[in-house]
C-alpha cells in the first residue's frame, strides 16, 4: 500500500514525521509521501531515518482558486531547488499575516491575549485552522471539532482569515523546476461539477500539472469512477493520498481509502514520468 499525501507536525499534522513513519512501517506501507502545507522542513527529517519504507519528499501548495484556493501537491520534489526554497520563504511570509490577524480575533473571542504557542505543541510547527479548532473544543467553546468549523472556521467566518496565496501556474511551475510531479489534490473539495473540473483539468495541464488524486480520503465513493475516467481521457497521472493529519483531521490513519489500485498502477507511471522531466 502507498500513500502519497499526509501531514506533519511541521505544518498542521499531529504526528512527528519519525511518528508517521513508524505508523506507516506498522500499516505496512511501502511508499510514504510527507506534504505538508508550503514547507518541506518535516521531509529534511523524514528521509534522515533508516527504514524499508520509501519516503518520497512532497509538498502541498496552496494557490488562488476563485475566492478560495486550490492545493497543488508536488511529489519526488528536490527540497534544496533554489526555486522550491524561495516559494517556501514567500509562502510562510502570507502564513504569519494570516496566524498574526487569525490569533487577534481568537484572543478577541476569548478574552484573553493569546499567543501562538497556546496553540501550538511544536514551537516551529505552523499554525492552522485545525490548531484553532482543537482549541476551541479544548476549552468547552465548541463541542464537537466539526462545530468549530461551521461556526468559527469555515471560509466567511469570523475566524477564518484569508491569506494571500501563490498563483497555480506559479506553484506548478515551481515544482516541476524542483524536479517532482505537480498532481491537483483532493478535486472533490472543489465543489465542481464533472464537466466544470475536466475544464480546469485541462487548463492546469496546459500551465504542467502532471496528475490528479483520484483516490482520496475525501472522494465520495460515486466520484471515483468519474475522477478516474478524466484522468484517462486526459492523461493524467492517477495519485492517491489519505490526507491524513493525525488527531486535528477527519481521517482515522494512514493509508485511508486509497486501497483500491495496485501499487504498481500509481507509481510505474509515475517514474516514467520523471524519466522524462528529468532526463
Amino acid at each position: 500500500m502507498i500513500d502519497l499525501h499526509c501531514h506533519s507536525i511541521a505544518s498542521d499534522g499531529s504526528y512527528s514525521p519519525y511518528e508517521l513513519l513508524k505508523m506507516a512501517e506498522s500499516l505496512h506501507i511501502t511508499h510514504l509521501a510527507l506534504t505538508d502545507h508550503d514547507t518541506t522542513l518535516g521531509v529534511k527529517e523524514l528521509i534522515s531515518f533508516d527504514t524499508d519504507v520509501t519516503c518520497i519528499p512532497g509538498i502541498e501548495v496552496s494557490a488562488s482558486f476563485k475566492d478560495s484556493e486550490v492545493h497543488i501537491v508536488g511529489l519526488f520534489i528536490d527540497i534544496n531547488n533554489h526555486e522550491l526554497k524561495a516559494l517556501e520563504e514567500e509562502v510562510q511570509v502570507y502564513r504569519r499575516i494570516r496566524n498574526e490577524k487569525m490569533l487577534a480575533n481568537l484572543s478577541k473571542l476569548v478574552r484573553k491575549n493569546l499567543k501562538i504557542e497556546d496553540l501550538l505543541e511544536d514551537p516551529n510547527g505552523q499554525l492552522g485552522r485545525p490548531h484553532v479548532a482543537k482549541f476551541l473544543l479544548k476549552n468547552n467553546i465548541v463541542n464537537t471539532y466539526q462545530e468549530a468549523f461551521e461556526l468559527y472556521l469555515k471560509d466567511g467566518a469570523y475566524l477564518a482569515v484569508k491569506k494571500e496565496r501563490v498563483s497555480v501556474k506559479r506553484a506548478i511551475s515551481v515544482i516541476k523546476q524542483a524536479g517532482g510531479l505537480a498532481i491537483l489534490a483532493h478535486p472533490s473539495t472543489l465543489r465542481l461539477s464533472d464537466v466544470e473540473l475536466e475544464n480546469l483539468l485541462i487548463e492546469y495541464k496546459l500551465l504542467g500539472l502532471d496528475g490528479m488524486e483520484v483516490y482520496s480520503s475525501h472522494s465520495p465513493d460515486d466520484k471515483k469512477e468519474v475522477f478516474l475516467h478524466l484522468a484517462k481521457k486526459l492523461n493524467l497521472l492517477v495519485s492517491c493520498g489519505s490526507d491524513f493529519h493525525g488527531i486535528n483531521g477527519r481521517v482515522s490513519s494512514l493509508g485511508a481509502d486509497i486501497k483500491e489500485l495496485q501499487d504498481s498502477d500509481i507509481l510505474n507511471p509515475m517514474y516514467e514520468k520523471l524519466k522524462v522531466i528529468n532526463g
